[in-house]
């Protein structure tokens, strides 16, 4: 018996003698890797086979580079390791209960080196895993007598269509180390001792090291779901789906197998092509069980869609629902039958997407598939709050917003879960927000904010994807990056944590005053200034942002000095604030003096005034520095100006929070029409941008969630540490609206319900919680408990 347990986020270990790793900074166990594995891609194997002389209860601390799988007497019990960066390198502890007797552990771990998702990090190959004492001399690597072998039989090659996420594997059954988790096999030899493991640097050198942290997350989820559906069946490799080919008699034995309730055979010199739904957006680890076959070939690809044309690039899906007349463009893995029985291929890595495709040829020897399995892993990211409304469509698109959720939320946030597979600021800082209106949970939040405050560069800027093997710098992101810090200390109460990031949030702001020009303007910082998909934007830059001064970019600049100033006011650091906040109306003031358009009472994008956005004027708005004049102006043009450009998904958040800010549920409700008209495309999770979209799940959009309940509801921290609630309910159109927040004392549960031109509100909030609720100009005081109040809206 094995479990996954969680120790403290800055524990010491110690062993009887009382000695604590961390203190003296070198673990007691030493990294070890194979001899003859040196150049990646490689996969390797570990054993040791040892024997209790009684049963025994003892933890285990396992990390590798890069990634591992760990099996006790053929079982698998763990993945990892946890993803990180070379300074916050992470291992798992695993609670073993053994009887008495012999027992085995094998470690199947694998280096892509630069085939590897480039999220990947690596210092060097290898395999660490240690224990207390007495059990360190019987499991501990560089102690025990652990042996190593290369495992043969895989072969690595990266699709041009999603390389971001690294290599997919082909596995010959031929050259397979069949039995190699419950350590059978020959070429098993002593392995190499390497370094010790490290958890704090005490040496007078800092050279490549793993800096051990242990795992802050819960294992991911590891579920099989029985949910695939066949669409389609056929005896061609191509990728055009004609229903009028479908071989639809075969239909019902393939369906049995996805239930787990047949097996199938597939002759000699066969091609079976499988299209697979499963009604849903899923990641997930397919296990194929198979005998015979030998000199054939089994693919398995995943893809979020099927295309109208027969290019992928093109992004043409349609309707996500209809086969028909698509192709099929999609990623995996291959498998090599080895004509041998019950044979279980894996890949190393998940799938992701809703569209499976399995593809069968045979060649001289029939193939029999007793099983297809498909695993689902995520974060778990369950669901703790509750929205309600008179709307039903709010509804329809609340299981959408939801999903993408789940499926970017991993050992990371993700942008999406097939393409890049990379924690990208400005993506985070929304499902951060996102977040923390599902559940209380906050862990992926707080590893967040730690992974990129690691990620800074000596210019001061935080990097835009992070952990990543590749320097990307996106400046805005590094600004979005001070308001994850912000959002925390309101959403969660916890100073000390906070507190921690504090230097990294003033190198920040500190690194983008190198880039004020003579004028005092941000003329254009080094990077890719990404500001949101518009078509308008080459790239997503908007105008003047590579080479020049942008007006979008000054503000954002500007509302990120503000909201440093705040924190440092919470955190107690007024000189500190006061600098935040002269510096922000000083560029406030040279901003409107360069982008104010007296004309059209608008904030322009260029100097030459011929340029204008919703960003623009939305953010300068949130800003809180313009003068009330002014304020009045661009709220006008905001609403009224037919001319703006728009945001798409990802910068509408900020667009909605203006709203809020100017109390327009209105808009903010006829806005939401855009992921309305989603569902008719068949989507089941949010898109990237506006069709044609590349990725058809990406959580930036599903930014909606946290307004149903922070914008709509209205319920929002009313100062540091959620220790007191606002609630500013923007009902709209809607006559009645109800729901239950996570918080972290408990639950806040609001109802309100309109009665012509009067607003019944019932609240609950939490022991300890106190707040108000306001409703127009009126202000009323909330106490824990139950509320009622009635009267005019």
């Amino acid at each position: 018996m094995t479990s996954r347990i969680l120790i403290p986020n800055d524990p010491f270990i110690a062993d009887n003698h009382g000695k604590r790793w961390r203190e003296q900074g070198l673990w007691p166990c030493h990294w070890i890797s194979c001899p003859g594995a040196d150049d990646p891609p490689f996969v390797t194997a570990y054993r040791l086979i040892f024997t209790l002389e009684r049963s025994a209860t003892f933890p285990i601390h396992v990390t590798a580079d890069e990634r591992y799988e760990l099996f006790l007497d053929g079982q698998r019990i763990g993945r990892g390791s946890e993803r990180g960066d070379p300074d916050n390198w992470f291992f798992e502890t695993y609670e073993l209960t053994l009887t008495a007797g012999e027992h085995t552990l094998v470690a199947r771990t694998w280096a892509l080196g630069d085939m590897a998702p480039i999220a990947q990090m690596s210092v060097r190959p290898g395999f660490l895993l240690c224990a207390p004492a007495p059990w360190r001399a019987l499991v501990g690597t560089g102690v025990a007598a652990w042996e190593a072998r290369v495992l043969e039989g895989y072969r690595f090659y990266v699709p041009e269509q999603t390389h971001w996420r690294g290599a997919r594997v082909e596995i010959d059954g031929r050259l397979f180390a069949w039995g190699f988790k419950r350590g059978e096999g020959e070429g098993w030899r002593r392995a190499r001792v390497d370094a010790p493991g490290i958890g704090r640097v005490v040496d007078y050198t800092w050279h490549h090291v793993h800096r051990l942290r242990p795992a802050t997350l819960p294992p991911m989820v590891d579920e099989v779901r029985r949910v695939a559906r066949v669409r389609f069946i056929d005896a061609t490799n191509a990728p055009l789906i004609r229903m009028a080919q479908n071989r639809r008699h075969e239909a019902p034995d393939w369906q049995a197998l996805l239930d787990g309730a047949n097996k199938i055979v597939v002759p000699a010199r066969t091609i079976r092509r499988v299209l697979i739904d499963m009604n849903d957006y899923y990641c997930f680890y397919p296990e194929l069980v198979v005998s015979g076959g030998l000199g054939g070939r089994i693919t398995i690809e995943s893809a979020e869609s099927l295309y109208q044309r027969p290019d992928a690039s093109s992004n043409d899906k349609g309707d996500r629902n209809v086969i028909d007349g698509k192709y099929f463009f999609g990623v995996g893995d291959c498998f090599l039958p080895d004509g041998g029985e019950h044979r279980r291929f894996e890949p190393l890595w998940w799938q992701a997407g809703r569209y499976w495709q399995l593809l069968i040829e045979t060649e001289e020897e029939p193939l029999t598939i007793h099983d297809l399995i498909f695993r689902e892993t995520r974060y778990p990211l369950s669901l703790e709050a509750e929205f309600m409304s008179d709307d039903a469509q709010l509804a329809d698109i609340q299981p959408m917003l939801v999903r993408a959720m789940q499926l970017c939320s991993h050992e990371t946030y993700y942008d999406a879960p097939y393409y890049e597979e990379l924690m990208y600021a400005g993506d985070a800082r929304l499902e951060m927000l996102t977040s923390y209106v599902m559940r209380t949970d906050d862990r992926l939040q707080r590893k967040a904010i730690t992974l990129f405050d690691s990620s800074r560069l000596a210019s001061g800027m935080t990097q835009a994807r992070y952990p990543s093997r590749e320097t990307q710098v996106i400046p805005p992101f590094a600004l979005w990056w001070v308001f994850m810090l912000h959002d925390y200390a309101y959403w969660r109460d916890d100073t000390a944590f906070i507190r921690r990031f504090l230097p990294g949030m003033r190198a920040t702001l500190e690194g983008f005053q190198r880039f004020l020009d003579d004028s005092g303007l941000l003329y254009s910082p080094e990077g890719w200034n990404f500001m949101d998909w518009l078509p308008e934007w080459d790239t997503g830059i908007p105008p003047h942002a590579t080479t020049g001064r942008n007006g979008l970019l000054n503000w954002q600049l500007i509302y990120a000095l503000t909201i440093g100033a705040d924190l440092e006011n919470l955190l107690g650091e007024p000189e500190l604030e006061q600098l935040w906040r002269r510096r922000a109306q000083a560029l406030a003031a040279r901003t409107i003096e360069a982008f104010w358009d007296e004309s059209r009472g608008l904030l322009a994008e260029d100097e030459t005034h011929t340029c204008f956005s919703e960003h623009s004027q939305a953010i300068a708005l949130l800003s809180g520095l313009l003068d009330p004049a002014k304020r009045a102006r661009v709220a006008y043009g905001l609403r009224a100006a037919p001319d703006l450009l728009r945001t798409t998904y990802y910068f509408s958040h900020y667009l909605f929070e203006a709203y809020r800010a100017l109390g327009w549920c209105d808009l903010l409700h006829h806005r939401l029409q855009n992921w309305r008209g989603l569902l008719e495309l068949g989507l089941k999770t949010t898109p990237e941008m506006p069709e044609p979209t590349r990725s058809d799940c990406h959580a930036w959009s599903a930014h909606p969630f946290f307004h149903y309940f922070a914008t709509i509801l209205g319920v929002r921290p009313g100062g540091m540490g959620f220790r007191t609630v606002e609630i500013r309910p923007l009902l709209g159109h809607l006559q009645k609206a109800s729901g239950r927040m996570p918080h972290p004392r408990g639950e806040i549960q609001v109802a309100f319900r309109r009665y012509d031109d009067a607003l019944y509100a019932e609240i609950n909030l939490p022991e300890g919680v106190s707040g108000e609720l306001i409703v127009g100009e009126k202000h009323f005081a909330l106490e824990p408990g139950r509320t009622t109040w009635s009267g005019d809206c």
